[in-house]
């Protein structure tokens, strides 16, 4: 099959070109009323909310919505559907919209799930329940059926192919007054080529994209040939953990939330492609604070609530100003007068100097610092758990200065800091180190 693969994907290729690009793409067939209107006007893809062309501007997550409101969001995303009556209500009451998720099984389960027909009905079921009593909600803006699902070529994986389709078709029967769009995990001409030959009534497809967002614009262009149809960035932000530079155990080494938010405003500039007439808008993530790779790597806000200086500079990309941030400016971190490229090896209870240098502190400010065993095996699992902060290791853990020890544990952990000032931001940094047992 590895040898006829490529062959079929050829004269499939072949086969689509002779077609449309948007044939099998419901985008174009649009009826008038709709709470949310996918059209192309003047040459250009735009969704209409309500009768007025909307770009999406926000955020991946479901939480600190006024804050994205206040600085000049207007669109929230789930992946699933907890709680969705709750955010739908209060996003609708800050004038958000929501691109609302249905969490699915992957493509890789299509023997053990979508073989099964009463997993499958279950599924169904479910689906059309939520559909049913959210679809005339004011803050509804997309449907989003899954999120990097993997759409393969492998005959093995006609069962799921078969039941995404038929949830495709219940969602637009129950709801034909908003689209309904899948993101995919970067650019992936083979899953593109797969959806516009497998799937059926597709509104638009979405794009979730960090480490190669600098070639996305040159992704598009030389695509296009083939498919041209339109696109919203569903996450979007900094290289992650599985793009980044690691440590010599296979620890990624992250930027200082200083670095970040000067990372974040390069991208927006620069990378995402607003002149596409394509373009739908975009969502950067993670809104809020969460755990993947370390509890700071994406977050725009710590995990007690205050931001960080990505919120500030998310909050000049979407109204074109370049002010004075208030955030504290971190440097860098060192431990023992070393970096994180240094490749940190302690022996179990040794002593050790922690320092955090600033460009500017912006106010008075507060140090916090913790250590914490490194979440070293959910980019295996997929399940991101925050590890509890080791304890008795610190003289003081409240200075730009400090000084610890290590853990008696073998294994790989942080040295985090956060760094709080009187304005009410917070700036973050960690070092990764290994404790090599006796």
């Amino acid at each position: 099959m590895r040898i006829l693969e490529p062959i079929c994907m050829f004269f499939l290729t072949c086969f689509l070109c002779t077609c449309s690009p948007g044939d099998n793409n419901n985008a174009t067939r649009q009826t008038e009323g709709k709470a949310v209107e996918l059209k192309k006007v003047d040459g250009r893809w735009m969704l209409y909310r309500n009768g007025q062309p909307f770009l999406v501007k926000g955020g991946a997550g479901y939480t600190y919505l006024g804050e994205l409101a206040g600085i000049g969001g207007n669109t929230i995303r789930t992946w699933d559907t907890t709680n969705l009556g709750e955010i739908l209500d209060k996003a609708d009451s800050l004038g958000l919209a929501v691109v609302a998720g249905f969490d699915l099984p992957g493509s890789h389960q299509a023997s053990t799930f979508y073989k099964d027909t009463a997993k499958v009905n279950a599924l169904m079921n479910s689906l059309e329940v939520c559909v049913k009593k959210y679809k005339n909600h004011p803050a509804l803006l997309v449907w989003c059926l899954g999120n990097e699902l993997r759409f393969p070529f492998h005959v093995r994986h006609i069962p799921f192919y078969d039941a995404y389709n038929k949830m495709l078709r219940l969602i637009k029967r129950e709801d034909p007054n908003h689209p309904v769009t899948t993101p995919l995990a970067n650019f992936e001409k083979r899953e593109i080529i797969n959806i516009q030959a497998r799937i059926n009534g597709l509104d638009f497809i979405s794009i979730n994209t960090f480490g190669r967002m600098n070639q996305l614009k040159e992704d598009l262009r030389s695509f296009n040939w083939f498919w041209d149809g339109p696109f919203l960035l569903t996450e979007w932000g900094v290289p992650g953990g599985w793009e980044s530079e690691t440590t010599q155990w296979q620890s990624s080494i992250e930027n200082t939330s200083t670095k970040n938010a000067e990372q974040l405003r390069e991208l927006y500039k620069t990378a995402i492609p607003h002149d596409d007439p394509r373009f739908l808008g975009s969502l950067v993530f993670f809104w809020g604070n969460k755990q993947e790779y370390t509890h700071t790597w994406f977050s725009f806000f710590t995990y007690n609530g205050e931001p960080v200086e990505t919120v500030e500079a998310l909050k000049d990309c979407w109204n074109d100003t370049i002010t004075t941030h208030v955030s504290p400016d971190i440097k860098y971190m060192l431990v023992d007068k070393k970096g994180a490229r240094d490749q940190l090896l302690f022996a179990p209870g040794t002593i050790h100097a922690a320092e955090i240098l600033m460009n500017n502190t912006k106010g008075s400010v507060s140090y916090a610092w913790e250590i914490i065993r490194d979440d070293w095996w959910g980019q295996y699992t997929g399940k991101w758990i925050k590890p509890l902060p080791e304890t008795n290791l610190w003289m003081d853990s409240t200075s730009a200065e400090v000084v610890f020890k290590a853990p008696r544990q073998e294994g790989p952990y942080r040295i985090f800091v956060t760094v709080k000032n009187n304005n009410g931001y917070a700036a973050t940094a960690n070092t990764p180190f290994y404790v090599v047992g006796e």
